[in-house]
């Protein structure tokens, strides 16, 4: 595999994964607002990398989809935008990704200084790690095609 599809692949799980971890943390409210944007500017800056603008702007919902995929839920729309980058590198990031996610979320929970931690760390910990397992299940299928 070459360096410039290596490199699609990585940006590709980074985006992934930061669009993911903006989606639970905007669920759960655990994180602040410049922290969720940052990790915004650094998702769509990783899309931009692996699929071009077109995949910018299909995720923003004004690219060349269907007219039902523009209306649709703005994390389904990001899939589809990176299905040309995507590869082993994207799926290994979002398995390692994924699982720093949940490890960073038990920790925050054990380390946690008052007397009753944030339900949403719990369940944001929980949900990395049964996605992170799920990803590794589709990282070991493409090993063996």
């Amino acid at each position: 595999m070459s360096i410039g599809n290596a490199l699609r692949g990585v940006t590709a799980g980074i985006a992934v994964l930061g669009y993911v971890s903006l989606f639970l943390l905007l669920q759960v409210r655990a994180a602040s607002v410049s922290v969720l944007a940052g990790i915004a500017v650094l998702a769509t800056a990783a899309l931009a990398v692996a699929g071009g603008r077109p995949a910018v702007r299909q995720v923003l919902g004004r690219g060349s989809s269907s007219q039902e995929d523009a209306t649709g839920w703005w994390l389904a729309r990001v899939e589809p935008a990176l299905e040309d980058a995507w590869n082993t590198y994207a799926d290994l990031v979002l398995t390692v990704g994924l699982w720093g996610i949940s490890i960073g979320s038990f920790g925050g929970l054990v380390t946690y200084p008052g007397d009753e931690p944030p339900f949403g760390l719990a369940m944001t910990g929980f949900l990395s790690m049964v996605c992170g397992l799920i990803s590794l299940g589709f990282l070991i299928d493409s090993r063996y095609e």
